[in-house]
């Protein structure tokens, strides 16, 4: 393009020579010869058309390009779509598997306490179903703080405050509340 630009501006200046030449011929009453004039004026004409279709390869390049770009954008779409379902699919499986392990905690903990009592020994209320309850309720809210941050929010659930000794594992934690009265319970 700045090859045409040159040969552009070098084909007006001599245009406006030529022009000037022709004036003075004009105003001398004298004969001109429009041959180079014709030249010049045709070669310009040249000029233009070679700049309008640079242009138009230009655009018509542009064009493909975003269009390349907008496939590359969909066929992006299509694979993290895919990922985005095959997570929620996941969500979904451990969302019902933490639901049925909840369910189960809940069980063997009214179990657990049954047969404490059935042992003769008497647990603090740590076991019964109230308690589990709050606590995993809390070690839930814990364990999706990476999650939710300091909104404490997901969508419409709003969960407590996520709190130590809350972010212990829970197996451990668990057992550590059970322990002294289920070991009184085995010594018998």
């Amino acid at each position: 393009m700045a090859d045409i630009s040159t040969r552009r501006t070098e084909a007006e200046t001599r245009l406006a020579e030529l022009r000037q030449l022709q004036g003075v011929a004009l105003l001398d009453d004298q004969d001109f010869y429009h041959a180079p004039l014709d030249e010049v004026e045709k070669e310009l004409a040249a000029l233009d058309a070679a700049e309008g279709e640079a242009v138009r390869r230009q655009r018509q390049e542009a064009a493909r390009a975003e269009q390349e770009r907008l496939a590359n954008l969909r066929k992006t779409l299509t694979i993290v779509e895919e990922h985005r379902l095959e997570a929620v699919d996941r969500a979904e499986k451990a969302a019902h598997s933490l639901t049925d392990a909840l369910k189960e905690v809940r069980a063997r903990s009214a179990d657990a306490t049954r047969l404490l009592r059935s042992l003769g020994v008497h647990p603090a209320t740590q076991l019964d179903a109230y308690e589990s309850e709050f606590r995993m309720s809390l070690r839930f809210a814990t364990a999706l703080k990476p999650l939710v941050g300091l909104r404490r929010r997901f969508g419409q659930i709003a969960f407590p405050e996520a709190r130590t000794p809350f972010d212990q594992p829970w197996r451990t934690a668990e057992a550590a509340i059970a322990n002294p009265d289920i070991s009184k319970a085995l010594r018998g």
